[in-house]
């Protein structure tokens, strides 16, 4: 028994190699560029192969056109979106600058690869980063990756609104009393001006009376 166990090993591994090497062929042969209908290429004939020659061609024509659509759109977009952003920071920048503010703007809330310990946008629109190693970096927002930028305005745009809404009241507060005080100086001026034209009328009914006494003296 212990022979013919020995015997029977051999043709195990050839078994087990063979079997191996099917595989290895196999999966070489899936990959195989021609491959797409799942049959045998071996199999087709040459009118097979020039319709599947030309199935790949036609699919790889749509698969280009495709392409350079979208690449042509992605171009479009990719040059309003700069055109966009540089506008959007330069009338933000106005902003700032007319109402005097600067934001503290939360350091995880900015997709940043580095660590930073402080995110400031300042009344200029700079955007300045402040890293744990001690580094900063300050720039115009406009020009930081469209990603970073939308994240600033989304944390800005809702402190931006309490900031424009107080700077509204001090206006109204301004006018309401400009208002009154325009409304108090008009009286005084109608006040003055009545004054001053009746003032004019007295002396111009005295200086008519004399003139006519010395015409009726002098006919005398």
């Amino acid at each position: 028994m212990e022979g013919q166990s020995k015997t029977e090993q051999p043709q195990v591994k050839d078994e087990k190699a063979k079997a191996e090497t099917n595989t290895v062929e196999e999966e070489a042969y899936f990959y195989h560029p021609l491959q797409i209908s799942g049959g045998a290429v071996e199999t087709l004939d040459e009118k097979e192969v020039e319709n599947l020659r030309a199935e790949i061609e036609q699919k790889m024509q749509e698969i280009m056109q495709i392409l350079d659509e979208e690449t042509l759109q992605l171009s479009e977009f990719l040059m309003e979106e700069k055109k966009l952003t540089v506008e959007l920071c330069t009338y933000l920048r106005h902003v700032l600058k007319k109402l005097h503010i600067s934001f503290n703007i939360p350091p995880k809330s900015i997709p940043l690869r580095e660590k930073t310990r402080k995110v400031v946008l300042n009344e200029e629109c700079h955007l300045i980063l402040m890293y744990e190693k001690g580094e900063v970096d300050s720039m115009f927002l406009a020009e930081y990756p469209p990603e970073i930028v939308m994240a600033v305005l989304w944390r800005v745009l809702p402190e931006l609104a309490k900031a424009i809404t107080i700077y509204r009241k001090k206006i109204t507060t301004r006018v309401n009393f400009f208002g009154k005080l325009r409304k108090q100086l008009k009286n005084i001026f109608k006040a003055i001006a009545t004054g001053k034209k009746e003032n004019i009328d007295t002396e111009e009914e005295t200086f008519d009376a004399i003139k006519q006494a010395l015409e009726d003296k002098s006919e005398q």
